[in-house]
């Protein structure tokens, strides 16, 4: 016990020095701190859910709210806490803070960092949480499928989620000190901004990438990321036994992203590679990849039938260093961009779907507002000219027929305007600028 006191001591000190980069969802994370709730954090491995909890837990201390003495911090990720594995043992350990380190008199920060680790974990934290008043419990995880089974039945009600997702291209710019103070700030840095978004679309937002300064290293990070979600929140906890076909399945979604997918080409692509598989097994390994927040899916919206359909989806990944790893840098650029400008919807909290319609026109992503209403229709492309220029309006034009009231923004890498085709008007706006929200 006495080697767990002195690791308890350790990250105390690692909170008094963790200072970084603000994360836009910080301010709404520490709103809701000093209420009686569980808040859990998610999101994929490595999108730096952990150094946030570290980083808003000093924000608290210098203000004064806690104590550093009364910070539990435990990452069941770190080796010397590699034997707290159940309920149990975390119990004891817990009572070792509270009787030898914390002042009981004050109010306790309790921090569980990727807590799935420990078996019975949510009935330790229900039992604390029921019966202690002077504690604030936080939990991170990288896995849903870890979480979910566990919060909807012991801790229903219990809770207030946040889903963290890599570093925005605000975050990026900020971290390397080049994000613009005005308009005319970002016209004077653009060639500077553009050069940092190929490095962002390139290689990714997983902050710890940010300091790999070769792309051969950058790469190895990323693999190994990855290798840690194959091997470990999927293989071990789902007990996955054909690891090859695992492996081809995700590659194949990496590298077709912004496509709509057949499960049935995918069956027959790795049956080509003489191995054995049915395309319900492709869709529970796609399910896996969903669950640790690899993969997001989006379902088909027929403008002409006004209906969704769940059976026709596109897949997208949560970072596009994933997507290095199966497609050099120059290649499929504008789906690399497509998936930024994905994550971006996300991070903005906007309900996306895709829409395809009368003589296979498509839109890129359709958003709806809180009633279910879409509000908003978006088209990416990198440059708007002569020879696209009939095929990037005129889906707007089809969709129009169907889906009324609603916006048409194109993002590309021009100037900003407004197109005006027959009776719709298209705001068409520039990548850069709607990334950085200026």
């Amino acid at each position: 016990m006495q080697n767990l006191k002195q690791r308890i001591f350790f990250w105390q000190n690692i909170i008094a020095k963790t200072v970084g980069v603000k994360r836009e969802i910080e301010d709404e994370i520490a709103a809701t701190l000093f209420s009686k709730p569980i808040k859990i954090i998610t999101g994929f491995r490595r999108s730096g859910k952990s150094f946030l909890i570290r980083q808003i837990a000093r924000r608290y201390v210098e203000s004064g709210s806690y104590s550093l003495t009364n910070i539990l911090y435990l990452n069941f990720e770190d080796y010397n806490f590699c034997e707290i594995n159940d309920a149990e043992k975390l119990g004891r350990l817990y009572n070792l803070f509270v009787t030898d380190i914390a002042n009981i008199s004050e109010k306790m920060l309790l921090i569980f960092d990727e807590i799935q680790n420990v078996k019975n974990w949510d009935k330790f934290i229900r039992t604390i949480y029921e019966s202690e008043n002077n504690i604030e419990i936080i939990i991170t995880g990288s896995n849903s499928e870890l979480l979910s089974s566990e919060l909807s039945s012991n801790l229903a009600g219990r809770f207030i989620e946040f889903f963290v997702l890599p570093f925005s291209f605000r975050e990026f710019l900020t971290y390397k000190k080049a994000f613009p103070s005005s308009n005319a700030d970002f016209y004077r840095k653009y060639r500077e901004i553009s050069a940092l978004f190929n490095e962002y679309s390139s290689y990714g937002a997983l902050p710890e990438v940010f300091e790999i300064h070769t792309s051969d290293a950058k790469k190895s990070y990323l693999t190994g990321v990855l290798n840690k979600v194959i091997l470990d929140d999927i293989v071990k906890r789902f007990n996955v036994e054909n690891i090859d076909v695992l492996e081809k399945v995700l590659g194949y979604l990496l590298s077709s992203v912004g496509n709509i997918v057949s499960f049935s080409k995918i069956e027959r692509l790795i049956k080509s590679y003489g191995l054995n598989v049915c395309t319900e097994t492709i869709i529970k390994y796609v399910g896996y990849f969903i669950k640790t927040f690899s993969l997001f899916e989006l379902n088909k919206f027929d403008w002409k039938l006004n209906s969704f359909f769940s059976t026709t989806k596109k897949y997208f990944a949560v970072d596009t260093g994933l997507l290095t790893l199966y497609r050099f840098e120059d290649e499929n650029y504008s789906f690399r961009i497509e998936n930024l400008v994905f994550i971006e919807l996300m991070r903005r909290n906007k309900k996306i779907n895709f829409a395809m319609g009368s003589n296979n026109k498509e839109i890129d992503f359709i958003l709806q507002n809180k009633s279910s209403q879409i509000e908003t229709k978006i088209q990416v492309c990198l440059e708007l000219n002569d020879k696209n220029y009939r095929r990037e309006t005129g889906s707007f034009l089809v969709a129009d027929k169907y889906i009324k009231n609603s916006e048409n923004l194109l993002l590309t890498f021009g100037e900003n305007a407004v197109l005006k085709e027959k009776n719709i008007k298209i705001k068409q706006k520039n990548i850069l600028e709607w990334m950085l929200n200026i």
